[in-house]
């Protein structure tokens, strides 16, 4: 576990401004998602700020294992633990995943107040509503790394392809999500397998979303209330869709896993 640690943290050390990135582009698209102000509503709004900067996250850590491959093989060969490389790196990125959500409540909190948008002081079970949100966040921001480590051990070397399937993954959840496109309902089950679905849910939730008026409904064009229906949830059904989101991080955790492991045959 040691060498794998070492492992991780030198390849975090050169690679550093990756992170970095991640983190100023989350900054830069809450500030130019907040700034916009005629969406079709707040609905909208909640869905691209999580969209964008989990798709960030996914494409960028796409490349993760891709990238030096021929290096991670030979140290496997060198004796390496799989394994513990594996628990590692999902430690680390843990780790990324808890800076990334607290910059992105901080960012948040700024720019909302910066640009007028006003949310609830209180959440829906919790009194703080920065915390209840922080909360989905971080789940949804560690759902995308790990889907990001599976990609990455499960492609290969090739880079491109990597972030080829990060984006094909990153159009599923907008498309398939069911918050933004209804889907029929031959195919409504496929939200199941959807995170980011979940977690707009969530944030909408929280954000009292089904009690905003439409951003259009000033120029007679309000949003149907069919379509803030997701919005609206007991609170058992809340906590219903922490744990969904819970059990999406502990399927590509274990997905990323395995994968590693069968790459030694």
């Amino acid at each position: 576990m040691n060498a794998a640690l070492r492992l991780s943290w030198y390849k975090f050390k050169h690679h550093y401004m990756d992170f970095v990135k991640v983190l100023l582009g989350i900054v830069a698209f809450e500030g130019l998602i907040l700034y916009i102000k005629d969406f079709e509503t707040t609905r909208m709004t909640l869905f691209l700020l999580l969209f964008s900067t989990s798709l960030l996250i996914v494409v960028q850590n796409s490349i993760y294992i891709s990238k030096e491959r021929s290096v991670l093989n030979r140290d496997f060969f060198s004796g390496l633990s799989r394994s513990a490389f594996a628990l590692a790196s999902m430690g680390i990125h843990a780790f990324f995943a808890v800076l990334e959500t607290i910059v992105f409540i901080l960012s948040y909190s700024v720019f909302s107040k910066f640009f007028d948008k006003e949310f609830p002081d209180a959440g829906h079970i919790f009194g703080s509503y920065r915390w209840e949100v922080g909360i989905t966040v971080l789940l949804v921001f560690l759902a995308s790394h790990f889907i990001a480590l599976f990609i990455s051990a499960l492609v290969g070397k090739s880079e491109i392809t990597s972030v080829i399937l990060a984006v094909v993954v990153g159009i599923m959840q907008f498309s398939l999500s069911g918050t933004i496109l209804s889907l029929p309902k031959a195919i409504d089950w496929v939200q199941k397998f959807i995170y980011l679905g979940y977690g707009h849910k969530l944030f909408g939730i929280s954000s009292d979303l089904s009690d905003l008026p439409s951003s259009l409904a000033k120029y007679g064009v309000p949003v149907p209330k069919s379509q803030l229906e997701a919005f609206q949830g007991s609170t058992g059904e809340f906590w219903g869709q922490w744990w969904a989101l819970v059990l999406h991080c502990l399927v590509y955790a274990l997905l990323f896993f395995v994968t590693l492991q069968k790459k030694e045959k």
